[in-house]
């Protein structure tokens, strides 16, 4: 131990480590040398052969204009101060008119020719054993073909010089990394040596400990930032290397993740012991810039004057558990959770939650849990602690607000159980966005309200204020008729007639609409009733029309609900109604009403109207509960608002109406069927 604290030379493991790592450097850095080397003599040649073609094709120009000018000239001698370059001269025919070109070559040119479809290119092409560089550009005009060539290795000549004085440098560059790491591993295996004689003085104990992965840091209280007196392995466990880290007591506070610096913020840094021992679990960040877990055990010594700090840590696998639970639970859990004494204290919170709200969170661990949510719901929170320490373990669930890191507020979630061994733990779920949404469908939900309100309220001042108008249009056409009825022409009384017909439909229009419009607005009026009776209401007030068409209705035994005998009535009477209006002609009408409890909503019963009339079909099934919407405009009068009032009457009780698409087209006649909650 004495030794380890004085000796500033890396551990076994440490220098292992190294001398692996500069190995891995140096053949990295060969391999990138080597790499850089093949790319840029790759580059070097290609510019070479593009800046060769370009310097061909220009001298190629160059001959053609001046084979323009005088068709005579021997081109070989306008380029004698090139001996190298060959000129000649074709015609589309492949016939040589100057200069010679090799045969095989002529066919390389004219194969280029006929698929690069140009007047001017260039070519690579094999002479015997030499590769050459072929130029041509086609005179259209003279019918002549100029064509220059030259070998390839005499245009390259600049490219292979460069290329031995790259060589050269890179082989220096090469030579001079192999030697300084050759140096290195050697001052590397030195000290790696050293090392190893030195840990012979070492007992058995503490190599254990080193292969463990164990550390032992003490530093003097009154200074707790400077240097070290003792540094077992520290900080090569976390595979960092004396560089990186100060061998001071900041540098090692400053490795602890924010929880855990949190956590010994009164011992190790305030200096303020309960105990004079203490051990926990914490989070040291590593070389890689992740957290690893350690057994931290910290104990302070008194010795006369002095005191000092000394700290062990135990590098530990994720399975074992050496800390209070609640610290395993917060590490491990995926939520964000708290762990609060029956105090009402914050202990600890998990990362999740540090990564809602921010690293400051960890600030108020040893502070009132209350801190942590906004100023409206503390007083929720306070009430929570006060029953909890009145005995009342019950679960159960708080939404309250936090601010996070981007200082929005978020809607929480919050589970809790305990306590247990004095904690109590909480989770949370993120349910802001479930607030959100129940906020703006509760506002809308009251727009709607408000606007159907509105609407109603329109609809009835609008048909009660036209009754007035109407009737009086009413009482003078009819005046008209009586009186000058017969005096007139035959089409004046027609027209007379018609307006007195439009009258009575306008205010039976109206009168319907405003029943339309009061339809629901009693809703204190609900009251237990027989169904029983309010059917027979309905058969007495149509018992004209009944005896008139010879109509026969049948029903099993009705229920008893909760609801509004008057709009009930009216249902059954629309239904009745219309059944024996649409009725089929010398057929007498049959109306046969069912009652059953609904098989798909509990508590509702199942009533059906089922006649034997004209039928609807099954395409108009949602049309017909629309306002003012009629099949038969013609053939019956009407209003097309009886269904509709119908559909609103079930709704005002909780149930709805629909039209049986399910009865077949050859059995005549409609079902309609509608649902009411029974007697709770």
């Amino acid at each position: 131990m004495f030794l380890t604290s004085i000796e500033p030379s890396l551990s076994r493991r440490g220098l292992s480590k190294l001398r692996k790592r500069l190995a891995a450097l140096t053949m990295t850095g060969m391999v990138i040398l080597l790499f850089s080397f093949f790319f840029i003599q790759k580059t070097l040649y290609d510019s070479a052969i593009d800046q060769a073609r370009a310097q061909m094709m220009a001298i190629t120009y160059h001959l053609s204009a001046v084979l323009m000018q005088n068709s005579t000239i021997d081109l070989q001698r306008v380029i004698d101060e090139n001996p190298d370059l060959s000129v000649g001269v074709l015609d589309t025919d492949r016939n040589q008119i100057n200069g010679t070109i090799p045969p095989h070559l002529v066919d390389d040119l004219f194969d280029e020719i006929d698929k690069q479809k140009a007047y001017r290119g260039s070519l690579l092409c094999m002479h015997g054993n030499t590769v050459m560089l072929m130029a041509y550009s086609i005179l259209p005009q003279l019918d002549r073909i100029v064509v220059t060539y030259i070998p390839r290795h005499i245009l390259l000549g600049n490219w292979r010089e460069a290329i031995m004085l790259h060589a050269s440098l890179f082989l220096i560059v090469l030579v001079i990394m192999a030697g300084l790491s050759v140096w290195l591993w050697q001052r590397l295996k030195r000290q790696h040596l050293r090392a190893a004689d030195l840990a012979e003085h070492f007992n058995d104990s503490e190599n254990t400990l080193s292969d463990c992965g164990c550390a032992i840091l003490s530093w003097s209280s009154k200074n707790p930032s400077g240097i070290l007196t003792s540094r077992l392995n520290w900080p090569e466990i976390l595979g960092l290397e004396f560089g990186d880290v100060k061998p001071t007591a900041d540098a090692f506070l400053s490795r602890l993740g924010a929880a855990s610096r949190a956590q010994l913020r009164g011992p190790l840094i305030d200096n303020e012991w309960q105990d004079n021992r203490i051990g926990t679990m914490v989070d040291i960040l590593t070389s890689a810039g992740q957290t690893q877990r350690f057994y931290l055990m910290a104990q302070r010594r008194q010795e006369e004057d002095s005191e000092t700090i000394t700290v062990l840590l135990l590098e530990i696998a994720p399975q074992q558990e050496l800390c209070h639970p609640f610290e395993t639970y917060l590490h491990h859990t995926p939520e964000p959770a708290i762990a609060v004494d029956m105090e009402g204290i914050l202990q600890g919170l998990s990362p999740a939650l540090a990564e809602l709200v921010g690293k400051a969170v960890y600030d108020l661990i040893g502070k009132p849990v209350e801190l942590l949510f906004l100023p409206e719901d503390r007083e929720t929170i306070r009430t929570s602690f006060i029953n909890r320490q009145s005995g009342d373990t019950q679960e159960r669930e708080l939404v309250l607000r936090i601010s996070d890191q981007r200082g929005e507020t978020r809607w929480l979630a919050w589970h809790a159980i305990g306590p247990f061994e004095g904690m109590t733990f909480s989770s949370a779920r993120d349910v802001t966005q479930f607030v959100e949404n129940a906020n703006k469908l509760r506002d809308t939900l009251d727009q709607l309200k408000r606007t159907n309100e509105d609407l109603e309220q329109f609809a009835y001042v609008a048909s009660h204020d036209l009754q007035q108008p109407l009737r009086m249009v009413a009482s003078y056409t009819q005046l008209l008729k009586r009186r000058y009825g017969g005096s007139l022409d035959q089409e004046a009384d027609e027209y007379i007639d018609y307006a007195v017909d439009g009258a009575k439909r306008m205010h039976k229009l109206i009168s319907h609409l405003l029943e339309y419009a009061k339809t629901g607005s009693n809703d204190d009026e609900m009251a237990e009733l027989d169904c029983n009776q309010v059917l027979n209401e309905a058969q007495a007030d149509l018992k004209a029309i009944i005896v008139q068409e010879q109509a026969t209705i049948t029903h099993n035994d009705l229920p008893v609900i909760n609801g509004d005998r008057i709009s009930l009535s009216r249902l059954f009477q629309n239904l009745l109604s219309n059944a024996i209006k649409y009725r089929r002609p010398g057929v007498p009408p049959h109306i046969d009403i069912h009652a059953m409890r609904d098989p798909d909503m509990p508590g509702f019963w199942r009533i059906s109207v089922r006649d034997n009339g004209i039928g609807i079909h099954p395409e108009h099934a949602h049309r017909i509960f629309r306002l003012f919407q009629r099949l038969h405009k013609d053939e019956f009068s009407g209003t097309g608002l009886g269904l509709s009032l119908c559909r609103k009457i079930a709704e005002q009780h909780g149930g709805r109406i629909w039209l049986d698409t399910t009865r077949p087209l050859t059995d005549p006649g409609a079902t309609f069927v509608f649902t009411l909650r029974g007697k709770p």
